[in-house]
């Protein structure tokens, strides 16, 4: 698909070597090689050298037509990835002509979330990811409540707005050593209530109450009210369908929850629930470790 696209986009540049929709769609076969090397074979200098090339190929879609900030979403992703590289492996992209800037790349893809002809929604969804990672976590949660309220359908948006809203209530619980719960810590759980209610997501998509309640068993669980945390982890582990490693995961965190609750018998029971499911993430490790020492919450 991406090869006939390719050879597309190069016939008409050789016949208009201007074309900015051509040279447009040719970086973002390039954009999506390179995110493909990066994801799934891990060849990270190979999605480097791809990545730039699509930024270069886009670079010119913008000295062609200014207005067209489209393509800037791939510059400004490029420019927050290599910038966000660990320095030792930032000094050797350096050295091989990669370089980047978190804030730059993250001043654009702002640019293309106001400007943008068709790609300003993606832009926002990608600034969701990168304000989180950031711990901006207030403005990921606005972003997501207004791609939440923009497509009522999409119950990810409303995940991502509580997910943030429990990092926020988190780091101001943080700095100011409060144990009440926090105003986005009740608006994230008035959320996951929502979701779980929500007759338009139960009929569209009924199989993600599983990571619904998972997430929410999360945040609760940050939130310290450990019992409550459980109860949504089982849930989570009895929906229909529900995903295998993560209704694995959901009952060695129930354990966890209910050994910080203070039931060591019932978080054994999960443990061992652990031991009769397929291992996830080290999940059986985890659990025979639960089964010889009770879980404590580590201390920040």
């Amino acid at each position: 698909m991406t090869r006939q696209a390719r050879l597309l986009a190069e016939a008409r540049l050789k016949q208009s070597p201007r074309d900015v929709e051509a040279l447009y769609f040719l970086g973002a076969i390039e954009g999506l090689k390179a995110s493909f090397e990066e994801a799934v074979e891990r060849r990270h200098f190979a999605a480097l050298k791809d990545g730039s090339d699509a930024v270069d190929r886009h670079r010119e879609v913008i000295k062609l037509d200014p207005t067209y900030h489209d393509a800037e979403i791939t510059i400004g992703l490029y420019d927050f990835t290599v910038g966000s590289l660990p320095l030792p492996i930032k000094l050797i992209a350096g050295v091989a002509g990669f370089r980047g800037s978190k804030k730059r790349g993250l001043a654009t893809l702002e640019r293309v979330a106001r400007e943008g002809r068709w790609l300003h929604d993606e832009a926002k969804t990608l600034l969701i990811v990168l304000y989180t990672r950031e711990k901006r976590y207030a403005e990921a949660a606005a972003i997501a409540r207004e791609l939440a309220a923009k497509y009522p359908p999409n119950y990810l948006y409303r995940l991502e707005a509580a997910d943030a809203l429990v990092l926020q209530a988190a780091l101001e619980r943080q700095a100011n050593h409060a144990t009440e719960t926090t105003a986005a810590e009740t608006e994230a759980f008035a959320t996951f209530e929502s979701l779980l209610k929500d007759k338009v997501v139960r009929n569209s998509a009924a199989r993600a109450f599983d990571l619904i309640h998972f997430k929410y068993g999360e945040a609760l669980m940050t939130a310290g009210q450990y019992e409550k945390a459980a109860k949504e982890f089982l849930a989570c582990a009895e929906v229909p369908g529900a995903q295998q490693g993560l209704a694995t995961m959901a009952h060695l965190y129930a354990a966890r929850a209910l050994d910080l609750a203070g039931k060591r018998n019932d978080a054994m029971t999960q443990y061992r629930a652990v031991l009769t499911r397929p291992n996830a993430y080290d999940a059986h490790s985890q659990a025979q470790s639960g089964l010889k020492e009770a879980f404590k919450k580590k201390l920040t």
